[in-house]
């Protein structure tokens, strides 16, 4: 699974960075295929398993992606790359843990977009998203003594996490505010990643 996920993950890379797509300014133009967009915003993120939830760590995202038009309709495929910090803090007693990570994400979703005007649209898709801990570290806290480890030398963490997203966004001419919720499929020291991620974007 992890050989296979990662493959996954090259693969997109080299048809972001590859592929041959007409950049467009305006969606309402509707003379190019494909809108690319940088963006940037705020992650809420959990993760929860065997029945408990830890609080929510609150962090970054900041990546480029595209929406590639099917069709002469509103339906779209996207894709793209970014980088988010995400984790959880769990406390109890006098005991404090704290995963917090930093992951390279490629999300891969399905959409369609509702024109409201010329200079209005709102745009709703479902996908999946395969990430990886490039670095990070889980802290304890114990009656005001800290103990940190690096993510690479915990036991029994894997590092390669993939889920399920859901997302809904605004654009305005070149403008856009997108919400998504992730949930992960596979499990991370027997968690399962819960996130909430906010972002404002531009297209170019």
């Amino acid at each position: 699974m992890k050989k296979f996920l990662l493959l996954v993950m090259a693969a997109f890379i080299c048809s972001v960075m590859n592929a041959q797509l007409v950049t467009s300014t305006s969606f309402k133009k509707g003379k190019a295929a494909t809108t690319w967009y940088v963006k940037a915003g705020a992650t809420l993120a959990n993760m929860s398993g065997d029945g408990e939830s830890a609080d929510a760590l609150f962090g970054y995202n900041v990546g480029i992606a595209f929406d590639r038009t099917i069709g002469s309709g509103g339906m779209f495929w996207g894709s793209g790359l970014q980088l988010a910090t995400k984790g959880f803090k769990y406390g109890y007693d006098d005991e404090e843990i704290k995963l917090n990570t930093n992951k390279l994400e490629i999300p891969l979703n399905l959409g369609y977009k509702f024109g409201v005007s010329d200079d209005l649209a709102i745009d709703a898709r479902v996908g999946g998203f395969v990430n990886f801990d490039l670095f990070g570290k889980l802290t304890k806290t114990y009656e005001g003594d800290e103990y940190s480890e690096n993510i690479g030398d915990l036991e029994d963490y894997d590092r390669l996490s993939a889920g399920m997203q859901f997302g809904v966004g605004v654009w305005y001419q070149k403008l856009n505010f997108n919400i998504t919720y992730q949930a992960g499929l596979l499990k991370a020291n027997e968690m399962k990643e819960k996130n909430w991620m906010i972002s404002v974007g531009y297209a170019f």
